[in-house]
């Protein structure tokens, strides 16, 4: 047997201190009576007084401390190994960091479609804890900003940081971003298991070169399932010049305002060519359970494993066995039981031994013959 918290056992030092307590206070009260008068007179004043069970009441008192304090250590025996799994999916969220995405056209008014997607995204870091985490910026080109991790509050800290100050080339290339969600986080190994991998595209979807479809069926092919998440307006809107100052709108070469619109038709085209879905992001949370339901359909991923000791624990007992010993001193008195007398013979009050004190002493009367 040993014990889960030993430290505890350390409360057992007072034991003598409280020994030593006692017994001071066995002699002070010692005292006391002497001071009061002769002992025999005391217990024909209070004769149901029975001062002798004071030594039990606390040795009850005392072996309930004992018995408590190796509770709260927790004794313990017959440890077992048992083995934790930690499993999940690897997940990389994909933002699309291109200047279309400053076009203010989504819900609340006023927030541009690049602030809806960061805080979407940072959202869904919180709510599927559990799994590996990646992220992936891409706009004219695609880059792993990080790789795949348990390390949630990095994911955090890099969406927290300015996500226009990229000096990336402008576009929308889903294909190569497809092509780089397959490669990341891939074993070197050519023989070894192909991992199942998420890949979660927050994007309005403007790519004017139309090629993701098929990279997203060679995609799956290696094992990426990809969900689309649409931000923005299907109704076109103007691209600020800059995105936190307004300075004026994109044109073209003929000094015509450019629109931007956020392409679902085709971005649900591409979910489906992934084996996903697509979603809307103005559903907002609800988006989370489905993608949670989603995942359940895949092959988890064992991340890793632990070995755990157990062990029966036996607190239980010692704490019932305190409680007996404490309601068992609660019950004993100082008090005696004593047996009931007549009316005859009345039991002796103080009363009645300092009558009796001040009786004077009868001769007795003899008889002559």
């Amino acid at each position: 047997m040993d014990f889960e918290y030993p430290f505890m056992l350390y409360l057992l030092l007072f034991v003598p201190v409280l020994l030593f307590l006692f017994w001071i206070a066995l002699r002070h009260n010692k005292a006391m009576r002497e001071r009061f008068g002769d002992w025999a007179v005391l217990q024909r004043l209070v004769p149901d007084f029975a001062p002798k069970r004071s030594p039990l009441k606390f040795g009850l008192v005392l072996a309930a401390y004992i018995l408590l304090v190796i509770a709260i250590a927790n004794p313990r025996m017959g440890s077992r190994t048992q083995k934790v799994k930690r499993e999940g999916v690897d997940i990389y969220i994909a933002l699309d960091i291109s200047r279309s995405m400053w076009v203010k056209d989504v819900t609340p008014k006023g927030m541009d479609r690049l602030e809806k997607a960061r805080l979407f995204s940072m959202k869904l870091i919180d709510e599927l804890r559990g799994n590996r985490i990646g992220l992936i910026f891409f706009a004219g080109e695609a880059f792993v900003q990080m790789p795949l991790t348990f390390d949630y509050s990095s994911a955090q800290l890099f969406l927290n940081d300015g996500l226009g100050d990229f000096e990336i080339m402008q576009g929308t290339a889903i294909g190569d971003l497809l092509e780089l969600s397959a490669k990341s986080g891939q074993s070197p190994d050519s023989d070894a298991k192909r991992k199942q991998k998420v890949l979660i595209i927050l994007t309005d979807g403007e790519d004017h070169e139309k090629k993701g479809v098929a990279a997203a069926k060679e995609a799956k092919s290696k094992g990426v399932t990809t969900f689309c998440i649409g931000v923005g307006a299907s109704q076109g809107s103007p691209i600020p010049l800059e995105r936190e100052n307004h300075t004026g709108y994109h044109a073209d070469k003929s000094g015509k305002i450019v629109q931007s619109a956020a392409d679902k038709v085709w971005l649900k085209q591409l979910a489906s060519a992934g084996a996903g879905k697509f979603f809307d992001i103005e559903d907002g949370n609800a988006i989370i359970g489905k993608l949670r339901s989603e995942f359940n359909k895949l092959e988890k991923e064992e991340f890793d494993s632990q070995n755990f000791d157990e062990y029966e624990t036996y607190y239980q007992w010692f704490v019932f066995l305190a409680l007996s010993l404490l309601a068992a001193e609660f019950v004993i008195t100082y008090r005696k039981k004593t047996l009931l007398e007549n009316d005859e013979n009345p039991k002796p009050t103080a009363k009645n031994l300092l009558d009796d004190a001040e009786k004077p002493i009868e001769e007795k009367s003899t008889v002559g013959v």
